[in-house]
């Protein structure tokens, strides 16, 4: 099976993620599994109580005590950072059934089928998506100092097949994240993103998506004029797969907060705040005691 899906959360993008699974449960022709690793009891607790279609609610234990204790020496953002490689790997070994594995942060938000992403390159071992920086307003060499911080690719989404040249990208990915996963511009260390760069230079079949309309966000948004034809988005003149809603933390019911302050934002964010609001209703109504929104730790921008 394909389109096999996972996720990492803490409680602070519990309302994001649930977003993401409607939208994907939405958007889907072909059936789907995701996979939602928790790092937190009260994130677990909440999403086992929805008992949703297509979600399967996974605890940070079951990936064992060597891992939890990396948990004690990173800040939390570094942890889920870290715990990406180490979860796709994980499910390549437990869910034999699963062909390819793609990881999805939760704040992602579909407008069309992803399935469309693996059929248009069918034998790719791993898919990266390039962020295509731009913005009107920068330079030539601000846009390549930019590029040299954040990487090339942008890490939100990233897929691997189930063989050689797959496991071994992941392998070697999760290395690497489990050596450092902090953010240090001055050393060229940006999280897990900037070990992507790597990938195409040591390894075979990693291919740059093509499909156009996929993983767009603050980055390059930009440079693509969005409207609605007949219920459907596009950029241009091609069917937004997914927007990539980066850097928006929820502070409370009322309450959104973008924290690299963008002075543009897409007609979408609308939509998808109508989307937050109903799921955090929905998790008031199943767990009325959980508390979801940012902490002041979530408001801080990572660099």
């Amino acid at each position: 099976m394909e389109n096999v899906y996972c996720s990492i959360l803490s409680k602070g993008r519990v309302y994001q993620f649930l977003a993401l699974v409607f939208s994907l449960q939405k958007m889907s022709k072909e059936d789907f599994d995701l996979f939602a690793l928790c790092i937190q009891d009260e994130t677990y607790n909440l999403l086992e109580k929805l008992n949703i279609k297509n979600l399967h609610v996974v605890h940070e234990k079951e990936l064992g005590e060597e891992v939890l204790a990396l948990k004690t020496e990173r800040k939390i953002h570094e942890y889920c950072w870290t715990l990406k490689p180490i979860f796709l790997e994980h499910l390549m070994m437990k869910h034999h059934s699963a062909s390819r594995l793609t990881y999805l942060d939760c704040d992602l938000y579909f407008w069309n089928d992803p399935s469309i992403i693996f059929k248009n390159q069918p034998d790719c071992s791993v898919l990266l998506s390039p962020e295509e920086k731009y913005n009107p307003s920068w330079s030539p060499n601000f846009k390549h100092y930019m590029q040299k911080i954040t990487g090339v690719y942008n890490s939100g989404y990233i897929s691997f097949k189930k063989d050689e040249f797959g496991l071994s990208c992941l392998q070697w990915w999760k290395k690497k994240c489990i050596e450092r996963c902090e953010i240090v511009p001055s050393e060229g260390f940006f999280g897990d993103q900037k070990y992507l760069d790597q990938m195409p230079k040591l390894f075979s079949n990693v291919c740059d998506i093509t499909t156009p309309g996929v993983n767009i966000g603050i980055w390059n948004d930009l440079k693509f004029q969005f409207h609605e034809d007949d219920g459907a988005v596009y950029v241009n003149k091609d069917r937004l797969i997914f927007y990539h809603f980066c850097g928006l933390r929820i502070v409370n019911k009322n309450k959104i907060e973008l924290i690299f302050n963008q002075k543009y934002v897409p007609f979408i964010f609308e939509y998808y705040q109508q989307k937050l609001q109903e799921a955090i209703d929905l998790a008031e109504k199943i767990d009325p005691p959980f508390n979801g929104y940012a902490s002041e730790e979530d408001l801080k921008r990572y660099w």
